[in-house]
């Protein structure tokens, strides 16, 4: 299979593909920031901001990938031959970039899934977060430290950006899958027969 580059994507491909994975970089950033000691820096309206934009960048790469001949080519369990064959096809960096952002997102969740709660300031300088009581079954409020309070919004923070910065690199993913060279090949080598014989 030819190596997958950058400069084969063209238009709105490209744009795509770099939207997507400026998005993402954005999100890590975010993540990280949430890893540095003190209160939460990261403004939550940024964190929500990369969130809610999966839904057009990731979903269009969907689309896109689902209605092209390189996602036919390449995507469902008939194809994971050709499938491996493309992803070994990226370039070096680009494999190490899709490593990099799942092994963020992998520390974001282990060292967030415990204390990640939508914690909230009583208005006379207490904190705390409300948990659903099974046994009770009534909701509860759980008081928090100033310290518990600012982890609790780092961790959440930080497991949606992270989770954002996966679905902004699948999306680019996608945009490559549906570009890729070997359909593109294809289907050029399908009009050329098909106007040879016409």
């Amino acid at each position: 299979m030819a190596r997958v580059r950058l400069s084969g994507l063209r238009g709105g491909s490209r744009v795509h593909f770099l939207l997507a994975w400026v998005l993402c970089v954005l999100a890590l950033l975010l993540t990280a920031a949430t890893w540095l000691p003190g209160p939460n820096k990261v403004p939550f309206a940024a964190v929500g901001f990369v969130f809610v934009a999966i839904f057009p960048v990731f979903g269009a790469a969907l689309l896109r990938a689902l209605i092209s001949d390189g996602g036919r080519n390449l995507l469902g369990t008939a194809n994971s031959r050709r499938m491996s064959r493309f992803v070994r096809s990226l370039s070096i960096g680009l494999k190490c970039s899709y490593v990099a952002v799942f092994l963020v997102a992998l520390s974001a969740v282990a060292t967030g899934g415990g204390t990640a709660h939508d914690a909230k300031t009583d208005g006379h300088g207490g904190y705390y977060y409300t948990r659903y009581d099974k046994s009770e079954r009534r909701s509860e409020e759980v008081v928090l430290t100033e310290n518990e309070y600012h982890e609790a919004n780092k961790a959440q923070a930080r497991i949606f950006a992270s989770l954002s910065a996966v679905f902004h690199a699948t999306g680019g993913f996608l945009v490559l899958v549906a570009a890729s060279p070997e359909a593109t090949r294809r289907a050029e080598n399908e009009s050329e027969t098909a106007s040879g014989t016409g």
